[in-house]
């Protein structure tokens, strides 16, 4: 059976079986993700706006508001814009993670399942 982690840095990812398919786990790279987001978060470019979103009122439930007028979208939006989405995977790590995926995603006999009639 193949190596559950191919790819063990910088970001690991372990690929396990589902039915049907593969499951990527990518804590290593969410966990990084959510660090940076979190720092910048903290800087003065983006700490007032998420102090404001606690302080905003519901508005008129009927209003219909532009994507720029929807103050919470528009902070997620430019963080995803200030901070890496792309997860390196390097040398061999390349090729153990595709033979992996192509394991898993071969078809399988499903036992009791006969050919089509």
């Amino acid at each position: 059976m193949a190596d559950r982690m191919p790819v063990d840095g910088p970001h690991r990812i372990y690929v396990d079986p589902i039915p049907g398919g593969a499951s990527l786990d990518v804590e290593a790279f969410v966990q990084h993700v959510v660090h940076d987001v979190i720092e910048l978060l903290l800087t003065e470019k983006y700490g007032d706006r998420f102090d404001g979103l606690g302080d905003m009122q519901a508005g008129d439930p009927h209003l219909i508001e532009q994507p720029g007028d929807l103050p919470f979208e528009s902070l997620v939006a430019d963080l995803i814009g200030d901070i890496s989405t792309t997860m390196p995977v390097y040398g061999g790590q390349v090729l153990r993670l595709a033979e992996r995926l192509r394991e898993l995603g071969e078809p399988k006999a499903v036992p009791g399942q006969r050919g089509a009639a």
